[in-house]
C-alpha cells in the first residue's frame, strides 16, 4: 500500500489494489480523500497497519438504569438541607404548592430523553465524552459560580471558579503544540476563534500600525467569519485552495497590495467535514506575509496524539505554537506548522464545542485593568460559566494524551472496518484530519437512516457527514451498512473493552471538587458584590444536575428558545407580528451588549455611538475592539463613539450628550455626511444601579434637532426583575407617554433569578442583521431558562424583587446609623457606601470603584448577612477607639486636648487632609515625596488616624494602609509645623497607637523605611 499525492495534496482510495490520484471530486478536491471503492487487500493492509487494534465497549445505558419518574424530586426533596430561603422558596416547603408540577414535567423530560437510543455516529458528541456531568452532579455542581476574567487573574475575594483546572487544561492542550505555557480560556469555540483572530488583529496592530490586517479563509465557518468581521471591524477575503497556488498568490497580492498582512483562518475539520490544505497554505505564505490561525475544535485531541508513524503515514501535519514573525518561514523544511493561535477542543459533550483557546503569551496587546473585577478585561464575552471550562479539564485529567491516542487508535479502526464494507457499495469520503465519513449521493431514505444515527444532513444533495465516535460497535457500523442496504455479514466482531473503567476519573479529584462546592454552599451567605443571584441553585441545582449527562434533543432547544424569546418580546410590548426584530442567546449580557452595538451598526453603517461613563465596561471594549468604530484607517476622523460624563447619581448627563452630539452632527454636514445616532442607554448601571431618562433625553434631542436613530437598552440585571416600562418598537416612534420606543434589549439570566452564566438580546434587524450573530449556545442554557420559567411565575419574580428592595432599604439605614456616607438610586436593590476597610471587602466580595463599594441585596442576601456586615463594621470601630482610649491621655499630654478618630474616604476630612498634603514636606530630606498617592491610598483603607483640636482642625495624621489579608502598614506622620518640635514624642505615641490597634483587631502590622517619618503640613 503506497500514498499517492495529488498536485493540490488529496489523498484518495481508488478501486485498485494502492492508492493512486484522483480528481473525480473536483468540489472537494482541497481535502484529503478516501474514495469508497478498495479492494479486500489494501483495507486488510490499512487495517493491519494503520491503527493498532484496541477494542471497546458501548457506552450506552443498560435498560434498567433508566430514570425512575422521581428521580428529579428525590433530588429536589434531598437538597432542602442546603436550601437558601426567600419569600419565594419558603412557600416550596409546601408539598401540594404548584412547584412539584413543575418537576413532575422534568421527570417526564428527563425519562424521555434517557431513554433515547444514543447516535454513535454525530459528529457533535459522544456519551463517553457527557460522562464528566455525572460526576459533577454527584459532587454537588451546578452551583453558582462565575469564571470571571482570564485564567490566571485571581481575584481572593471571588472563590467561585475552577481556574485551577483551566489553566490545567490550557497546559496540557498546549504542551501537545509544543508550548505548555500557552495562555487564553475556555469557552465555546465560535468565541475562542474570534478571540484568536482579535488576538492576531491586535498584535499586528502593535508591530504594524499602519498596515490595515485583511482576514483570508476558505474552508474556515463563515458565520464566525462574519461576526470577525464586524466586532473587529476587519476586511474579509475568500479563496479557494484548489485554485492553482499562483493564482491564489497573484490574488492575494492584489488585494493586500503586496504589503499589507494577512490573517489566515485555516480549519483542520469543518462541520461539513471539509478542512484546509497546511501546505498549501505553506506555500501561499512564501509569497504572501501571513499570520496562521487553526480552528482544530473537532480534531485537535486526535491529531495531536497520533504517534509520528501514524502522523506520516496520513500526511498530518504536526503543530508548533509560536508567535511567528511575519517574516519568518510558517514552516521550517519538513518540520512543524507554526500556527499563531488555536482553537483546541475535540472531546466534545455538547454543541457547541468548548474549546481551549491558545496564544503564546507573549502575543496580543495589553488589556485595559478594571478596578470593579480587580482584573485586565481580555475576553470576548466577560463573564463564563465555570462548568464549560471545568468539563474540558477533567477530559484531560480523565485520559490524558495517552488515553485520547488509545480512544482515538479505536475509533480510527472502526473507520477502517466502516471503510472496508462501505467499500466499492457507495460513495464516500474520510478525510484524514478527522474521523468523519461524507456519505455521498444518498436517498432521502438513506438520508434519514443515517441521520438516525447521527449524522448530519449537508447542504450538498444527498450529503452526510458522520462521525466515528469512541461508542461505535460493530453492532452500530452493521445499522450503518442496513441504512445503505449493504451486507454487514463480514463485520469484524470485537471484544468489548470500557474506557470508563480504564479512565476514571481519579478519587482525589473528586473528593477536592465535593470540598470545594461545600466551601461554596457556606461562602454564598456572604457574597454581596457582583450582580448575581446565586440562591436558585441551592434549590434547582440539584434537578439541573440530573440532566448533565443527558442529551437533550435538537428539535426540544430549537422549538423552547423560540418559545422563551418570544415570551420575552412580548413583555416589551411586541404583540408578535413585528418580524423585524430578532432574538438570540446569548453566553451573557456583555456579549449581548457586543451584538446589540453591531447590529446597530450594520443597519446604519458609520453611525455614531454614545454610551456613558457609568456603563458596563464591557461596552467600551467593543467600541475599542472595532477598528471601524474606532476610525482607526480613516485619517483624519476622529471615533465613532464617545463615552458620555454621567450625573453624581450615575446617570448620563443630558446636557453632556447634547453638546456632544450637537458637535458630531455639525461635522458631518461639513463633511456633506448624514449623521446617526447610536445611543446605548442603561436601566441599572453596575455599580450604582442607575437608569437613564429615556423620555428627558428624546425630548432634549428632540428640542435641538437631534434624532435619535436606534436605541438600544442594557437591562442585564433590572431586566430580570421588571421590563422598567421599556418597550420595544420602530425606531422614532414614541408610546402614549411620551417615552421613545427602543430597538434593542439586554438581558442576563444569571443576575436577576440565577442560574447558568447566560443571556438574551433582542433587536431590530429588519433585514436581519442579526443572522451571523445568532451563535448556538450550550444546551444547557435552554434547558435551565425553561426550568425557571416554569418554577418562577411574574409573580414570584416580583415578589424576590420587593423582597430585595426591602433589604436595600434596611441595609441604607443601618449604614447611615453607622455614621456611613452611602448612595442609592430609587427602587435600586444596589446600596453604594464609602469603602470601610479592605478586609471587610473581601469577606463580602463587595466591588470596589475609586472611594465607593457597592453592597447588591440580591435575593440570596438575608437579612442575618446583612446584620453581619453591619456587626463588622461596627466591631471595627470599637476596636479604634479601644485602642484610641490606651493613648488618649499621652496625645493630651502632649499634644492638649484633642480627639482621635479614623478618616474615611467620603469623611470631610478626608478632603482636607488630602489637600494638606499637597504641600507637605519631608522633614528629613531624601524621604519618600510621593505622599499625595500615599495620602490617597491610605484614605481609602479607612483606618488612617487623624488627630483634632478643639476646633476640629487637623493637627497631625498618622497614614495606615489597610490590605484585604487583614494586616496593615503604617505610613508617614503628617504634622503641623508648630508640632514639630514633639516629633520624637509624636512618633513615640503614633508606634504604641499602631501596635494596640492591631492588637485589638488581630490583624498583622507591618512597616518600613517610610513608616513614622515626618511630614510638615
Amino acid at each position: 500500500m503506497e500514498f499517492g499525492s495529488h498536485s493540490q495534496g488529496n489523498y484518495v482510495v481508488s478501486c485498485t489494489d494502492d492508492f493512486r490520484k484522483t480528481s473525480q471530486v473536483p468540489e472537494l478536491n482541497v481535502h484529503l480523500l478516501l474514495e469508497a471503492t478498495i479492494t479486500k487487500s489494501s483495507i486488510s493492509k490499512l487495517a493491519e497497519t494503520l491503527i493498532p487494534t484496541t477494542e471497546v465497549s458501548s457506552h450506552r445505558r443498560p435498560i434498567e438504569e433508566i430514570v425512575s419518574n422521581d428521580v428529579v424530586r428525590n433530588a429536589f426533596e434531598a437538597s432542602k438541607t442546603q436550601w437558601i430561603d426567600n419569600p419565594v422558596i419558603t412557600q416550596w416547603h409546601d408539598p401540594d404548592h404548584r412547584i412539584y408540577g413543575v418537576l413532575t414535567e422534568a421527570n417526564r423530560l428527563h425519562q424521555i430523553w434517557t431513554a433515547i437510543k444514543p447516535q454513535p455516529f454525530s459528529p457533535l458528541t459522544d456519551p463517553l465524552w457527557m460522562e464528566a456531568g455525572r460526576t459533577m452532579a454527584e459532587v454537588g455542581l451546578p452551583w453558582h459560580n462565575n469564571q470571571l476574567n482570564m485564567p490566571d487573574e485571581i481575584d481572593t475575594s471571588w472563590q467561585f471558579h475552577f481556574k485551577s483546572y483551566e489553566r490545567r487544561a490550557l497546559r496540557e492542550k498546549g504542551a501537545r503544540v509544543g508550548d505548555a505555557n500557552a495562555t487564553g480560556y475556555i469557552c465555546t469555540a465560535r468565541e475562542a476563534n474570534c478571540y484568536c483572530i482579535r488576538t492576531l488583529q491586535q498584535d499586528l496592530r502593535d508591530k504594524h500600525p499602519t498596515l490595515r490586517p485583511i482576514l483570508v479563509y476558505d474552508n474556515f465557518d463563515e458565520q464566525t467569519i462574519l461576526s470577525a468581521k464586524s466586532f473587529f471591524g476587519l476586511q474579509i477575503y475568500r479563496i479557494s485552495l484548489s485554485d492553482d497556488i499562483e493564482n491564489i498568490c497573484r490574488d492575494l497580492n492584489e488585494v493586500t497590495n503586496n504589503e499589507r498582512p494577512v490573517i489566515f483562518a485555516a480549519t483542520l475539520a469543518a462541520r461539513n467535514g471539509r478542512y484546509d490544505d497546511l501546505d498549501i497554505i505553506c506555500k501561499i505564505s512564501e509569497s504572501v506575509q501571513l499570520l496562521l490561525h487553526v480552528d482544530a475544535s473537532r480534531n485537535f485531541d486526535y491529531i495531536t496524539t497520533l504517534s509520528s508513524g501514524d502522523r506520516k503515514l496520513l500526511g498530518i501535519r504536526s503543530l508548533r505554537l509560536e508567535p511567528r514573525l511575519l517574516s519568518q518561514e510558517l514552516r521550517m523544511h519538513d518540520g512543524p506548522v507554526r500556527p499563531s493561535t488555536i482553537v483546541a477542543a475535540g472531546s466534545n459533550h455538547a454543541d457547541p464545542a468548548h474549546a481551549v483557546a491558545l496564544k503564546p503569551a507573549s502575543l496580543g496587546a495589553k488589556q485595559v485593568k478594571v478596578a470593579y473585577v480587580r482584573a485586565y478585561d481580555a475576553s470576548l464575552a466577560g463573564s463564563r460559566d465555570a462548568l464549560l471550562p471545568l468539563w474540558v479539564a477533567l477530559q484531560e485529567i480523565k485520559f490524558g494524551a495517552s488515553g485520547f491516542q488509545e480512544v482515538y487508535q479505536y475509533c480510527a479502526r472502526m473507520r477502517t472496518i466502516l471503510i472496508r464494507a462501505l467499500a466499492g457499495k457507495v460513495k464516500f469520503i474520510a478525510p484524514s484530519y478527522s474521523l468523519d465519513v461524507i456519505v455521498q449521493s444518498c436517498s432521502q431514505e438513506q438520508i434519514e437512516s443515517l441521520v438516525a444515527l447521527g449524522g448530519q444532513s449537508l447542504p450538498n444533495k444527498g450529503e452526510v457527514i458522520l462521525t466515528v465516535q469512541p461508542s461505535v460497535v460493530p453492532d452500530d457500523i452493521k445499522s450503518f451498512l442496513e441504512a445503505l442496504s449493504i451486507s454487514n455479514k463480514t463485520v469484524e466482531n470485537l471484544a468489548n473493552r470500557d474506557f470508563s473503567k480504564l479512565y476514571p476519573i481519579p478519587p482525589l479529584v473528586i473528593d477536592d471538587l465535593r470540598e470545594t462546592v461545600r466551601s461554596w454552599r457556606v461562602k454564598t451567605r456572604f457574597s454581596a458584590g457582583y450582580p448575581l443571584d446565586m440562591f436558585s441553585y441551592s434549590v434547582l441545582g440539584p434537578v439541573v444536575g440530573k440532566f448533565l449527562d443527558v442529551k437533550i434533543p435538537q428539535d426540544w432547544l430549537k422549538s423552547h428558545a423560540d418559545q422563551l424569546l418570544a415570551t420575552r418580546m412580548r413583555s416589551f410590548g411586541l404583540t408578535g407580528s413585528e418580524n423585524q426584530f430578532k432574538g438570540t442567546l446569548t453566553n451573557g449580557s456583555t456579549m449581548g451588549n457586543r451584538v446589540g452595538i453591531h447590529v446597530a451598526l450594520a443597519r446604519l453603517p458609520g453611525a455614531f455611538v454614545y454610551f456613558s461613563t457609568e456603563t458596563h465596561y464591557s461596552v467600551s471594549k467593543t467600541a475599542r475592539d472595532c477598528d471601524t468604530i474606532t476610525n482607526r484607517w480613516l485619517t483624519g476622523h476622529k471615533p465613532k463613539y464617545s463615552e458620555i460624563s454621567c450625573d453624581k447619581m450615575g446617570s448620563i448627563s443630558i446636557n453632556a450628550l447634547v453638546e456632544r452630539a450637537l458637535g458630531d452632527q455639525r461635522e458631518c454636514r461639513e463633511r456633506g455626511e448624514e449623521y446617526h445616532m447610536v445611543l446605548f442607554a442603561n436601566m441599572g448601571t453596575t455599580f450604582v444601579g442607575a437608569r437613564d431618562n429615556l423620555k428627558k433625553i428624546y425630548e432634549r434631542l428632540a428640542d435641538v434637532g437631534v434624532t435619535i436613530s436606534h436605541i438600544h437598552v442594557d437591562g442585564a440585571f433590572d431586566f430580570g426583575f421588571e421590563n422598567c416600562s421599556v418597550k420595544l418598537g420602530l425606531p422614532g416612534t414614541i408610546d402614549e407617554e411620551g417615552r421613545p420606543f427602543v430597538q434593542g434589549v439586554t438581558i442576563s439570566h444569571h443576575k436577576a433569578l440565577g442560574g447558568m452564566v447566560s443571556g438574551e438580546v433582542i433587536c431590530y434587524s429588519p433585514h436581519n442583521h442579526l443572522a451571523p450573530f445568532k451563535w448556538n449556545v450550550d444546551p444547557r442554557i435552554v434547558f435551565e431558562k425553561w426550568l425557571y420559567d416554569q418554577a418562577f411565575r411574574p409573580e414570584d419574580i416580583t415578589k424576590m424583587y420587593r423582597y430585595c428592595q426591602a433589604n436595600a432599604t434596611y441595609l441604607e439605614f443601618a449604614l447611615r446609623k453607622s455614621g456611613f456616607v452611602t448612595k442609592r438610586n430609587p427602587e435600586s436593590v444596589i446600596v453604594v457606601l464609602e469603602r470601610p476597610p479592605p478586609w471587610i471587602i473581601e469577606e463580602f466580595s463587595l466591588r470596589p470603584e475609586g472611594d465607593w463599594v457597592h453592597f447588591i441585596a440580591s435575593p440570596h442576601i438575608s437579612h442575618s448577612t446583612i446584620n453581619l456586615f453591619i456587626d463588622r463594621i461596627s466591631w471595627f470601630e470599637k476596636q479604634c477607639q479601644v485602642a484610641f482610649s490606651f493613648v488618649n491621655p499621652i496625645v493630651n499630654s502632649v499634644l492638649g486636648p484633642v480627639e482621635l478618630t479614623c478618616v474615611r474616604s467620603q469623611d470631610p476630612l478626608a478632603r482636607s487632609i488630602s489637600e494638606l498634603s499637597e504641600s507637605a514636606i519631608p522633614l528629613v530630606s531624601g524621604a519618600q515625596r510621593d505622599i499625595v498617592n500615599i495620602v490617597k491610598a491610605c484614605m481609602r483603607g479607612a483606618l488612617s488616624v487623624a488627630v483634632l483640636d478643639k476646633r476640629g482642625e487637623v493637627e497631625a495624621v498618622l497614614l495606615i494602609e489597610s490590605n484585604r489579608n487583614m494586616s496593615i502598614k503604617v505610613g508617614p506622620l503628617l504634622v503641623r509645623a508648630r508640632n514639630v518640635v514633639h516629633g520624637s514624642a509624636i512618633v513615640d505615641i503614633a508606634r504604641q497607637l499602631t501596635g494596640l490597634m492591631a492588637r485589638s483587631m488581630n490583624a498583622q502590622l507591618h512597616d518600613d523605611a517610610s513608616s513614622y517619618s515626618l511630614y510638615v503640613i
